[in-house]
């Protein structure tokens, strides 16, 4: 499927994820406390992780296994971070 194609920027794309009881308690509150339902708290919060570079390299550099996998997080020329393919 194109992104964003005729979409009206619909989020289309799903990620189911299983929490411990103490994590949703966690996200449940601070949903709250923010005014905004878990669910898409939660993406908020997976949405800024992907964008923050330096988190990007620091769970590479702690879990990553094969450096032909790994990308280097960059601006592009609108702002946005986009990984790039590290040459390795």
């Amino acid at each position: 499927m194109i992104e964003g194609k005729g979409l009206g920027n619909k989020k289309v794309n799903r990620v189911n994820l299983s929490m411990s009881n103490e994590y949703e308690s966690k996200l449940r509150r601070l949903a709250t406390a923010c005014n905004m339902k878990p669910t898409p708290f939660a993406c908020m919060l997976i949405e800024l992780c992907l964008d923050d570079q330096e988190l990007v390299r620091n769970l590479q550099r702690e879990l990553g296994i094969h450096s032909a996998y790994k990308v280097e997080p960059v601006r592009n020329y609108k702002g946005k971070i986009i990984y790039a393919l590290n040459e390795r």
